[in-house]
């Protein structure tokens, strides 16, 4: 009889339906709070509220989600006026709003803004110094929670997808105060290991308060000096910190990442299978030339006449090395030796310096007999022009002129007789040291 006292759980929640349902002060409630865990399934809005001390899950429907006239975003604080409720199911209560308003963003955001525009402005988000994320990584290191849900998505979709893949575990805190020092620390042993080819950064889904550690300032200066390339997973797809922003590339999910850093087995076997094909047609190919090629070679008259093409090098060759024997440069040389020699020997027979010695003798008596005749030619040419000379001086008309005598000219013509006279014309008569230009008057014979 006394377990008459004991009811369902299903029971205490329709009851505590009923208390809600039934409560007027819960039909219509108004809040002020920062959102939060902000997440669009279907076009319903799932988000959180909360204050200092608590929280609250909240839902809104496709109906009233349409109608907003602004986009809300983790950190921003917002006006709800909704009716609170309870899922049976879960056993959880919740406000359902019925209308939102925007009141301002929150501290926690307005503090993920302010690092966000600092290190932009430092250039830490330029994608020149985002290093390129490796093909295929066969090491992938990965700095999370060693409990968390994220390392065994992470290591199961690598099993599925490339199970030769090695995973390195870089365990950290990815939650609360002190998981910023513990991320760095992991990054940096991950640099110094220098083992992994790409660096996963992740963890599962959380509010915005989870999510803030990877809002660090100083941790995101750790990712941007990774000497390996890094990916962000953090959180739900719509969830955005500030590792996203500085890592080389940011995944959706820690599966997300998994899928991004690897090649799926079955796109390699496609890619081995179309290389083994290629390699086949090209190897058939070439052993089709290769066989048209010695095919060729065989039927060729050169193959089937060799012997006798031999022949006729070897006779050639045997034609060549015996006129290269005749004429070789130490045959030339010593046939050039003996006629040197030859010469030399005829030259002694004949005692050329001696009849050197008589053709110069008698060359110096010829020179000087023909000095000799030439001074008596030219002696002898002197008079005949001196002579001449006087006869030239005894002639010249000036000197005769000198004496009184004149020349006198009509247009230029030397007049010799009063007939030659033109009265109308200008004389000129020439005297040895001028002329006089006369005007005719008359003429008499």
């Amino acid at each position: 009889m006394e377990n008459n006292k004991y009811i369902t759980v299903s029971a205490l929640n329709r009851y505590l339906q009923y208390r809600f349902d039934n409560d007027k002060n819960l039909q219509m409630v108004y809040l002020k709070a920062e959102i939060s865990n902000i997440r669009l399934v279907k076009g319903i809005l799932y988000f959180s509220l909360k204050d200092n001390e608590s929280e609250i899950d909240g839902i809104m429907f496709s109906n009233v989600y349409r109608n907003l006239k602004f986009k809300p975003v983790d950190g921003m604080t917002v006006l709800v006026t909704g009716k609170v409720g309870i899922y049976i199911r879960r056993g959880r209560y919740s406000i359902t709003a019925l209308k939102m308003e925007e009141s301002g963003l929150g501290d926690a955001y307005l503090q993920f803004l302010q690092i966000k525009d600092k290190l932009q402005r430092e250039g830490l988000f330029d994608p020149k110094y985002k290093q390129p994320i490796p093909k295929m990584s066969e090491k992938i290191g990965v700095v999370t929670s060693a409990t968390g849900d994220a390392i065994q998505d992470i290591q199961s979709t690598i099993e599925n997808r490339f199970p030769l893949a090695q995973i390195y575990l870089y365990p950290s805190l990815v939650q609360g105060q002190n998981a910023p020092k513990n991320l760095i620390a992991a990054i940096k042993k991950a640099n110094k290991d220098n083992i992994v080819d790409i660096l996963i950064i992740t963890r599962g889904g959380g509010s915005i308060e989870d999510l803030s550690c990877f809002n660090d300032e100083a941790l995101a200066r750790v990712i941007f000096e990774s000497k390996i390339p890094t990916v962000s997973a953090v959180g739900h797809e719509s969830d955005f910190t500030i590792i996203d922003f500085v890592s080389s590339m940011r995944a959706p999910t820690p599966t997300g990442a998994a899928v991004l850093v690897t090649r799926d087995k079955k796109d390699i076997i496609n890619e081995l299978k179309q290389t083994k094909r290629q390699l086949s047609h090209l190897f058939r190919r070439k052993l089709i030339d290769s066989f048209n090629d010695y095919d060729r070679i065989i039927n060729s008259y050169g193959f089937k006449n060799f012997a006798d093409i031999l022949k006729k090098k070897e006779d050639n060759l045997n034609n060549l090395m015996n006129h290269l024997h005749l004429v070789s440069p130490k045959k030339l040389i010593e046939a050039s030796y003996t006629k040197v020699d030859d010469l030399q020997n005829r030259l002694k027979a004949i005692n050329l310096s001696s009849k050197i010695d008589n053709l110069i003798n008698e060359v110096n008596d010829k020179t000087k007999s023909i000095n000799y005749f030439f001074k008596l030619k030219i002696n002898d040419a002197e008079k005949v022009i001196n002579q001449r000379i006087d006869k030239l001086i005894l002639l010249n008309p000036l000197n005769l002129m000198q004496k009184g005598y004149t020349v006198t000219y009509q247009d230029k013509k030397i007049l010799s007789s009063i007939k030659q006279v033109d009265k109308d014309k200008k004389l000129i008569t020439r005297f040895s040291d001028g002329k006089v230009i006369s005007i005719i008057e008359g003429v008499e014979k």
